[in-house]
């Protein structure tokens, strides 16, 4: 019984987002993604609450994503499968080292990944070291994401996630690549850690003002 709810949740999730953010405008920063093109190999990083625009946006990628294992993970993880993305389970809190190995195999295999730093359970606008410790084993570098919404609906969750409004508009905008060094004590960990905090929320305010102003679609 719990597999089908799970399996209907996904379809219907999908669907719900593919039909919402088609109505809305969505601009892009020339330097981000192009799904036309070859994806690059790096680590996506955006806030926890940001997360519909880029799922809509990058979809049938097959960027692999960063799903928590909690009850409310399975969710999302069946929403997104049905938007052509590759899932694993896990987090900072609840298999995180089988997680990043399986990240670290994906990686390897050519794939990109996505990461809500922040997620799952916050604290909000947080970065967790996890993304950190991937690029470090990796050698990807991070590429913080921010998005803006001109109008949207706040949910009373921990992260107050933000859902468009119909026909209003949204920007995404990419930050330069940040290459984390293999060796790092924990001193130079804190610094990685704060600087991509600070350059997400101050991408995040940056978007949330640009994207009023904007007058038409750039994409």
């Amino acid at each position: 019984m719990k597999i089908f709810k799970f399996f209907i949740a996904g379809i219907l999730g999908a669907w719900l987002i593919r039909l919402l953010a088609s109505t809305v405008r969505i601009y892009d920063d020339p330097k981000g993604f192009n799904k036309k093109a070859k994806t690059r190999h790096v680590i996506y990083t955006f806030w926890h609450c940001m997360m519909l625009i880029p799922a809509y946006v990058c979809r049938d990628s097959n960027i692999q994503v960063l799903i928590s294992q909690h009850s409310d993970g399975e969710y999302i993880a069946q929403v997104i499968k049905r938007l052509g993305y590759g899932a694993i389970r896990g987090s900072t809190t609840r298999g995180g080292r089988r997680a990043v190995k399986a990240m670290i195999d994906k990686v390897r295999e050519g794939y990109s990944v996505a990461i809500t730093p922040d997620g799952p359970r916050g604290p909000r606008f947080v970065v967790q070291p996890g993304s950190i410790y991937l690029s470090q084993k990796t050698g990807l570098p991070i590429v913080p994401a921010a998005i803006g919404l001109s109008r949207y609906w706040k949910l009373p969750s921990w992260d107050e996630f933000r859902i468009p409004k119909p026909f209003s508009r949204a920007l995404i905008m990419y930050g330069d690549p940040i290459y984390i060094p293999p060796d790092l004590t924990g001193e130079e960990m804190e610094h990685y850690r704060l600087l991509i905090e600070r350059i997400m929320k101050e991408m995040t305010e940056k978007a949330d003002i640009l994207v009023l102003g904007k007058k038409r679609c750039l994409r």
